[in-house]
């Protein structure tokens, strides 16, 4: 997925000074839900399927076989039937003035 470009985390920092401003300064939050709520199972389900789709070309066989074990909601190990699913997550928030 990195090498596509997928879930990049860009800097803001030289957008933000190209516009005039000064950047004071920057925190990243991060955080875990463990266990995850009752609708992160079916959230992991919805975004592991538009990876599949989006990166089905470039998968192996075997890849392929386990993603579409975890999306099927009838199979043992579905995502909708584990319970070691976690949610992390990181929020990056800038901070600048007018400079």
């Amino acid at each position: 997925m990195a090498r596509g470009g997928w879930n990049a985390h860009p800097d803001w920092a030289p957008y933000l000074e190209a516009a005039g401003l000064t950047l004071i300064e920057r925190r990243t939050f991060t955080y875990r839900l463990d266990p995850a709520p009752a609708a992160a199972h079916r959230y992991a389900q919805v975004v592991l399927g538009n990876v599949r789709a989006g990166l089905a070309d470039l998968l192996t066989p075997a890849d392929l076989t386990a993603l579409d074990h975890l999306l099927d909601a009838d199979a043992p190990r579905s995502l909708l039937r584990r319970d070691d699913l976690v949610v992390r997550s990181a929020r990056t928030v800038w901070a600048a003035r007018r400079a």
